[in-house]
């Protein structure tokens, strides 16, 4: 299994961890399997210091295509943290960013979980507020 998937309810968080050769196609079911299990607005941290391949420029656009789709029917998606060391995939994740802005995504790469992490949580508190202020009013 190329993407290796976790849910974490109490945290609001989907983890995803890429291991050698990812096709486009099992991103999309990553993504489809969050939108299914009514975790869209969950944070993602997608860890891809163990992927081989890099995505085409074309494989971003069909993903930012795929993301608008499930955003129309499902709400905003939650934060996406990806984690990479390879230079390629950074520039490349970095390109996703600003694609997926289109659909309001917030995208952002970083090279440790840490940094990835505190960003995630960062974002998680800043949501959280949020609906604790419009479940007052």
């Amino acid at each position: 299994m190329p993407v290796h998937y976790e849910r974490d309810d109490a945290r609001r968080r989907i983890v995803a961890t890429s291991v050698g050769r990812v096709t486009l196609a099992d991103t999309l079911a990553t993504i489809d399997r969050q939108a299914k299990e009514g975790a869209w607005s969950y944070g993602v941290l997608y860890d891809a210091r163990g992927a081989e391949d890099i995505p085409t420029q074309g494989d971003l656009k069909q993903l930012v295509l795929h993301i608008g789709k499930l955003t129309t029917k499902y709400g905003p998606r939650g934060p996406v943290a990806l984690v990479v060391l390879d230079r390629t995939l950074t520039t490349m994740a970095r390109r996703y960013g600003k694609l997926a802005a289109l659909t309001a995504l917030d995208v952002r790469a970083f090279t440790t979980m840490e940094e990835a992490e505190r960003w995630l949580e960062t974002k998680r508190s800043t949501t959280e507020g949020t609906e604790d202020a419009e479940d007052q009013t």
